[in-house]
């Protein structure tokens, strides 16, 4: 039997949250109870809400590459990517609902297309079929009762649409500007986090800020969720394989952001560089496609280039100084100096 994860979590308008999931082998109380607790972990921070107080914005898109342990010896059927993708809908003016699917998967998969199936199918069902079933049973409706079989539903055509090979889209083509730099370095236990940026007197810095929900949020998002998807792993007893953080897509009403990741391992070490990313259409210049900076974030992890060089590549205004975001007290002093609009 192929050996997906799969969950689908909703949130209602009362931010109550309702779950399926579906597996396939047969896991301890322990690991049930871990598995029980996914729905609040990986929707609590999709509102941005706990960290920043801005509601506007929300995680729309997270992808983690997987890798081997080294040294181990695995079955051929394992997972090979797995990602979350999110959609918001309004139900009333100002009371909106989730709905997060996680997927873990052997293939690459056709993001897009699930996507797709989940913004412009599931979730528009689940609401429909909502308002209906109000109207025709009125006091008498129970919402328990009636989101669990649509949430299986879901959950059963998402399972159909998997193993689709991802396609190429257009957006690889759209252009970006770069606004922040995450180092990353894992050695055994120990871990290296640096945010590299503007000067925070710079004032290409506070006209960002404005276009962003903030610095601080960017620089916490992919330890958690690399950290997130690892815990996920470990309750579905996936401990021969460990994430690597790729993309994340935060969105609100007008715009979008995008952290993109590249890594290396080597000899124990695995270090990453990823980049923050707003669309051109926000009135930036220096802008370039996704493509120039996969292509530099490989090249300085492959040795060709110098860290100097690097930053300049990335955006001329930045500066070489790094702040540190190993501890919660390095991540205040990042919030204090690079969210403040003055």
């Amino acid at each position: 039997m192929t050996d997906y994860i799969l969950g689908l979590f909703y949130s209602d308008e009362n931010n109550l949250i309702f779950d399926s999931i579906k597996f396939f082998e047969d896991l301890s109380e322990d690991k049930l109870s871990q598995i029980k607790m996914l729905p609040y972990k990986f929707l609590g921070p999709v509102f941005l809400t706990a960290a920043s107080g801005i509601e506007s914005w929300r995680i729309d898109f997270i992808e983690s590459s997987l890798s081997l342990y080294r040294g181990r010896a695995f079955d051929a059927d394992i997972l090979q990517s797995f990602f979350n993708v999110n959609s918001s809908l309004e139900i009333t003016p100002g009371l909106m609902t989730h709905l997060f699917a996680l997927i873990g998967s052997p293939h690459t998969e056709d993001v897009d297309l699930l996507l797709e199936k989940l913004t412009k199918y599931i979730h528009p069902s689940i609401i429909q079929g909502k308002l209906v079933q109000e109207k025709i049973q009125g006091p008498n409706f129970e919402f328990k009762k009636f989101i669990k079989p649509e949430l299986i539903r879901g959950l059963n055509l998402i399972d159909y649409s998997l193993g689709e090979a991802r396609r190429v889209y257009w957006e690889e083509q759209h252009k970006y500007y770069c606004i922040g730099l995450i180092e990353r370095v894992f050695e055994g236990d120990s871990k290296i986090s640096n945010f590299i940026s503007f000067d925070k007197d710079n004032p290409l810095r506070r006209q960002i800020l404005q276009l962003i929900p903030s610095f601080y949020i960017f620089a916490i998002l992919p330890d958690y969720y690399e950290k997130l998807i690892d815990e996920t792993l470990g309750a579905f007893n996936k401990s021969g394989i460990y994430p690597n953080i790729r993309k994340i897509v935060i969105s609100s009403q007008d715009s979008h952001a995008i952290y993109m990741e590249e890594f290396m391992e080597s000899d124990g070490i695995k270090k990453s560089y990823g980049v923050i990313l707003i669309p051109e259409s926000q009135g930036v210049k220096e802008v370039k496609n996704i493509s120039y900076f996969k292509r530099n974030i490989r090249n300085i992890l492959d040795g060709h280039k110098n860290f100097d060089e690097f930053i300049k590549l990335l955006n001329p205004h930045f500066t070489i100084q790094k702040w540190s975001t190993s501890t919660d007290e390095d991540l205040n002093m990042l919030r204090e100096s690079f969210d403040n609009p003055n």
